[in-house]
């Protein structure tokens, strides 16, 4: 097994490289080799301290924070599409959010100067340009993040100091407005959101703040709401809210309330059906028929609308997330911290505080069972805590992983599946992996135990006794392994568990151990600062050693190379120190300054690629890929893995994959991808052989007897159903035939029968058709000349509608001449005119241009005569000039308002004669409607005469059928006429058993009614029963409250005689016995001498009352016991006979409702018979029911006689004053009479305690 696993590992060539820092980091000094790259394949996890850290893209894509990393996820393929990495230098993510149309998403992180929003695009998996900053925040993190309903906004809740919110247009990366949201205390804000219907609205909630902002002019603006006056002295903290389908918002408080608010901000109520526990609403969504709540304890919670308009919703079910997960052993899924529906509101995916992310069935069917909802896993479940152990096998594509959850997990790399989980009552600290895939070893906090991997399950088969053993190894070829005991390390024979050598040397805990890759030798290295190296072969004798005081170690990986003649092992260690050390031969050859805390180290030799996780505390954890051998320079490559310092880093031995764990739960896979070259295939194919147990064998191959054993069974039973049916199926097909043959020969004679009556009812139909052809005949000649006579004066009447016709359209052509004419001349003389006008206007204005020239040609004459007075003339010339410009101006001026007049004028005219033209067309439109009267007149004529013809011919159908009607009338006439004959007779026939079943039920009432009498009377001596227990207890008491005064007044003698003989001893002072005796005066005799309450007599006298009752009870108590043992029995056999009474009754009611059936069935058979059998068989019916009236006469008689012997209850009365006797706690006795009573001496009753 050793010789196969490192012969796959070094039979694999190729480098793992870097791809975005340096690549000339991987050369080396003879030339450049292939680099490798790390990529994702799967991280197991999920980061539940993200705020919204659950989200669907569509209904089958989700997207959920994993490590340093977000995660889309394939439901139904059960795949992770896409991965978006956290920025480098973040210290987290901190939220996100996802836009409503599902395209982009925010990402929120956390960095030391100032917070960070990234925009990604959810299908191409590309950041956006830009990052969402802002300078005017202090604030680290971003606590919330919403995209406003349109995907045009975002704002951004910033976290402490100054909780300021943010208004973002993201995709030009711009802020447009900030507000700081908290109060003067500053409390925690913990949600915000856009109105989905109204983006200017944003809601913001947190401890003790609830507030609504409007954007305007993009800066908010605080509206006052009623939420803030009511509940002000309250302070709650609002911890969620969800706006609903209905464009209203409900808010959760910590303490339990839903308060509704309407779309404008307004607080209706507090919602009837809120928990109103602690934390029991931790996060809330809406869905089309209300909302979902999540709470602390792990509970999902529907609530609906309600049909009552007061109560607005009700809780319609309720889903515990924990239900039968992990047997109790588990931590349990948590607190619900984020929900989600699907777009199509069949899922609800969840994510709860202990890192698990389920998913619930939303159909209408599942909501709707009463039984408890199954909840199941997205993907499988996850480490709810950090992760300790890691370790992968050989053999098998297996990862084994152990954390604080105080679960193992085993993982399939290549199906990204779950192969098992199992929780165990202790923490186990560390886990190995045997190369064979067979078995492993765990430390747990109590021993280090050895277990088999069966099928399904752990099985421990060796218990060590190390206790929290943090790091134990198997060897390469797993005939060895090493497990760790506090500052010694212990070397075992795998399948003998016989100690090899234990090694020592360290003063401090080990940290880490690993092994050479021929198992000869095995390295370490722990706190104190030394790494040694021992030979196994030689008895664990040490051969090298290396130390740096004050520096802890925590992990180191060997490398050797071997010649012909030696063996050099190179060791790689990392620790507190931020570096990276190489040593061999017990010397420091190379170091690298790492910047940051190395936590553990892995070696791809092969691929020239040197593993290193960060482990620097609340930051996250990524991995560091150097160049190996390690080059002076330093340069790495980071990848972004954990959101936690990184606990564990493994490689499988072909170098193809990579597996990390953090702190924060996650299992990350990387391929190894070697750039420039292909991967080659594991030489030797992964093993599919399992362990299990013989009992496990044995009860499959007993389950496997058993269930071929019941095929058998039931294949014989079916045999015997087929034949026993089949048998059956004939008889009833014999039957049927049978049955149907003479209803054919039934129907064959009907049809007889009804073919004489065709017959018959064609010739009377033949003679009835001739009358009515006559008949229509002359009708119609006489609708023919009526109809003649209505055209004639229809014709005359159109040619005078066509006459008007023609004399209008003449007048209205003159009349439209006339007008076109006297419209052309008045557009002619405005036409002359406004010529006129405009030739005057051109010769005014070419004058008015030679004068202006003729004034510009005497002014440049006189400028060049008098350039002295240039200045005075120019002067007075521009002020004559202005003069003539103004006077030109005026004259403008007026040209354009006789201009305008014309105008106007002109559209006047224009507006006349489009008038006229309305006109005409309004009269052409007359014309138009006339004549299309004329054609819907024509098509009424002819519509007319085709509705003429079919009423005709619905005329005769409806004769026909008024013939056939009548002679059905007439048959039904005679068939009514016998059928009322024989009602007749039934009735006369049951009309005395009427009679006879009314007394049977008289008598019956009245047997009823002495049972009610029975069952009164039991009452009332229940009742007598219970005056006489309450009496008791009233004694009882009594005589309990004298026992305790007895008790008293004991104690009380008892302290006197303490202090008596107390005053004794100071008897031979005078003064202490006075002082002594005053005391006891004042302690024992305050208020006075009392006088006693009961002298001798009288307590004689209470001591011969006591005897009398206690005789008088036990008589009663003897007579009560045999009086209602008596009684019980009667009762018992009265109740008995009333029983079978009952029953015959109704037997004999089910007779008689049987009878009428069969009369009823004889009846229907004999209709066509003679009357003379059914007087026959109503004979027989009479006879039968005679019969049954005297049984029943017989038996009233009987109950009758049993009354008579039955005993009367017996009197409760009694003397007034005396006491029951015979009562006792649960007595069913009745109470005595008075006759014991006077058994007193002087025949009085003695008085009762009350007196």
């Amino acid at each position: 097994k050793r010789t196969i696993g490192v012969g796959g590992c070094h039979g694999l060539e190729g480098a793992m490289a870097e791809t975005a820092k340096a690549p000339a980091a991987a050369a080396d000094d003879k030339g450049e080799e292939p680099g490798v790259q790390l990529s994702h394949r799967h991280v197991f996890g999920l980061k539940s301290g993200v705020k919204g850290n659950v989200h669907f893209t569509d209904e089958t894509h989700l997207l959920y924070p994993a490590g340093h990393n977000t995660i889309l996820y394939h439901s139904d393929q059960k795949t992770q599409t896409r991965i978006f990495p956290g920025s480098e230098g973040s210290e987290g993510i901190t939220c996100l959010a996802a836009s409503p149309n599902r395209k982009f998403l925010a990402v929120c992180e956390r960095f030391q100067e100032r917070a960070v929003c990234y925009i990604y695009d959810v299908n191409t998996g590309k950041r956006r340009r830009g990052q969402l900053t802002y300078a005017d925040c202090d604030a680290k993190e971003y606590v919330c993040a919403a995209f406003s309903a349109e995907n045009k906004f975002l704002i951004t809740q910033g976290g402490p100091p100054d909780w300021t919110l943010i208004l973002w247009s993201w995709d030009k990366a711009r802020p447009h407005g900030s507000v700081k949201v908290s109060n003067l205390t500053g409390s925690v804000i913990h949600e915000c959101s856009f109105n989905p219907q109204d983006s200017s609205l944003v809601c913001i909630i947190g401890d003790g703040v609830f507030k609504f902002f409007r954007l305007q002019e993009g800066a908010f603006k605080g509206i006052p709401n009623q939420l803030s006056k009511l509940r002000e002295a309250s302070n709650q903290n609002y911890v969620c809210h969800t706006w609903l389908n209905d464009d209203r918002l409900v808010v959760c408080s910590e303490a339990g309330d839903a308060l509704l608010f309407d779309s404008g901000g307004e607080f209706k109520m507090v919602l009837n059906c809120s928990p109103c526990e602690v934390r029991s609403l931790l996060c809330v969504t809406a869905f089309s028929k209300g909302f979902i709540a999540g709470s602390e304890k792990g509970v999902v919670t529907f609530y609906e609308r309600a049909e009552d308009a007061k109560e607005m919703f009700r809780k319609a079910k309720e889903v515990r997330l924990d239900a039968g997960n992990s047997g109790g052993l588990g931590p349990g899924v948590g607190a619900v911290t984020a929900m989600t529906v699907s777009p199509s509101e069949e899922t609800l995916a969840i994510a709860t505080s202990h890192n698990q992310l389920l998913m619930l069935s939303l159909s209408p069917t599942d909501l709707l069972k009463t039984e408890e909802s199954t909840v199941d896993n997205a993907l499988t479940s996850f480490h709810s805590g950090p992760i300790y152990g890691l370790d992968v096998c050989v053999r098998k594509p297996l990862v084994v992983t152990c954390g604080i959850d105080k679960s193992i997990r085993i993982w399939n790399y290549i199906d990204k599946t779950q192969e098992l989980c199992k929780f165990f009552p202790d923490e186990a600290f560390s886990v190995a992996f045997h190369p064979s895939g067979f078995h492993l070893i765990v430390g747990f906090s109590d021993k280090l135990r050895l277990m088999n991997l069966l099928m399904e399950d752990l099985r421990t088969y060796k218990e060590i006794p190390i206790k929290a053993c943090r790091e134990c190894r198997f060897s390469n070829g797993g005939q060895f392994f090493a497990a760790v005991n506090s500052n010694t390390i212990q070397v075992y024979k795998t399948y003998t568990c016989e100690v090899v050598c234990n090694l020592r040397g360290h003063q401090s805990k080990v940290k880490s151990v690993c092994w050479t890759l021929d198992d000869s030798r095995l390295i370490s290295t722990g706190a104190d600062g030394f790494t040694y190296e021992y030979d196994i072969i030689k008895e664990g004798r040490r051969i090298s050693e290396w130390a740096q005081k004050g520096t802890s170690f925590t992990s180191v990986i060997a490398h050797t190379t071997s010649d012909a003649t030696s063996q050099t092992t190179t060791l790689y260690v990392a620790g507190n120190d931020k570096m990276l050390k190489e040593v061999q031969n017990s010397q420091l050859t190379n170091y690298l300054e790492s910047n940051s805390t190395l936590g553990q180290l892995a070696l791809a030799q092969n691929a020239r690629a040197l593993i290193a996780g960060v482990a620097e505390q609340d930051v996250p954890g990524p991995l560091r890929c150097y160049t190996f051998p390690l080059k002076l320079n330093g340069d790495y490559v980071e990848y972004q893995a954990h959101s936690a310092p990184v606990s564990r880093i493994r490689i499988t031995c072909d170098e193809l994959y990579l597996f990390s764990t953090g702190d924060d739960g996650c299992l990350c896979i990387f391929d190894l991808k070697r750039v420039g070259l292909v991967n080659k295939e594991q030489a030797l194919g992964y093993a599919d052989e399992i362990l299990v147990t013989r009992h496990f064998l044995d009860e499959k191959q007993a389950q496997l007897l058993d269930l071929e054993r019941q095929v058998e069974e039931l294949t014989s039973k079916i045999d015997f159903k087929l034949r026993n049916r089949d048998g059956v199926h004939k008889e009833q097909m014999a039957e049927m035939q049978e049955k149907y043959s003479e209803e054919i020969e039934t129907e064959r004679r009907k049809f007889e029968v009804l073919r004489e009556k065709k017959a018959e009812m064609e010739m009377g139909f033949e003679d009835q058709i001739k009358n009515l052809e006559e008949t229509h005949a002359r009708q119609t000649q006489e609708l023919e000349e009526s109809f003649q006579q209505k055209m004639m004066v229809e014709v005359q009447r159109y040619e005078k509608l066509k006459q008007d016709l023609d004399r209008e359209k003449q007048e209205w052509e003159a009349q439209q001449s006339g007008l076109l004419q006297d419209h052309a001349g008045v557009i002619d003389s405005i036409r002359e005119d406004a010529e006129k006008h405009q030739r005057s206007n051109r010769d005014h204005q070419d004058r008015i241009i030679k004068e202006k020239e003729h004034a510009f040609k005497n002014h440049q004459e006189t400028l060049a005569q008098l350039e002295q007075d240039a200045d005075r003339e120019i002067e007075e010339l521009k002020e004559m000039f202005e003069q003539k410009l103004a006077q030109e101006k005026d004259d403008k001026v007026k040209l354009r308002g006789q201009a305008g007049i014309h105008q106007k004028h002109h559209d006047d005219l224009k507006r006349e004669m489009l008038k006229k033209e309305e006109e005409v067309r309004k009269e052409e439109e007359k014309s138009r409607k006339a004549e299309e009267r004329i054609v819907s007149l024509m098509k009424d004529k002819d519509s007319a005469e085709k509705e003429i013809k079919e009423r005709d011919k619905t005329i005769a159908d409806k004769e026909q059928r008024i013939y056939d009607l009548k002679k059905q009338n007439q048959e039904l006439e005679k068939f009514r006429f016998v059928l009322d004959y024989k009602i007749k007779e039934l009735k006369a026939q049951i009309d005395p058993k009427t009679a006879d079943i009314a007394s049977m039920k008289t008598q019956t009432q009245a047997m009823d009614d002495e049972l009610s009498d029975y069952m009164r009377k039991n009452k009332q001596l229940a009742l007598s029963i219970s005056q006489l227990q309450m009496k008791q207890r009233a004694l009882q008491e009594e005589i309990k409250s004298q026992k305790r005064r007895l008790r008293e007044d004991l104690a009380l003698i008892k302290r006197f005689k303490l202090d008596l003989s107390d005053c004794m001893e100071t008897i031979a002072e005078p003064k202490a016995l006075k002082e002594s005796v005053t005391t006891l005066y004042r302690k024992y005799v305050q208020g006075g001498a009392k006088r006693q309450d009961l002298d001798t007599d009288m307590q004689k006298e209470y001591n011969r009352q006591r005897d009398y009752l206690e005789k008088s009870v036990d008589s009663l108590k003897r007579k009560l016991e045999k009086d209602s043992q008596a009684h019980r029995i009667d009762n018992m056999r009265i109740m008995q006979e009333n029983v079978s009474l009952i029953r015959e009754i109704n037997d004999l009611r089910r007779e008689i409702n049987n009878l009428k059936h069969e009369r009823t069935a004889q009846e229907l058979a004999n209709m066509n018979q003679s009357a003379g059998g059914t007087a026959g068989s109503a004979g027989q019916v009479e006879r039968e029911v005679a019969m049954q009236r005297e049984e029943m006469e017989a038996l009233t008689r009987h109950l009758k006689e049993l009354e008579a012997n039955a005993p009367s209850p017996p009197s409760a009365g009694g003397p007034p004053g005396s006491l029951p006797a015979g009562q006792g706690v649960g007595s069913e006795e009745p109470p005595a009479g008075a006759g014991e009573a006077a058994d007193a001496p002087g025949g009085q009753a003695p008085p009762s305690y009350s007196q």
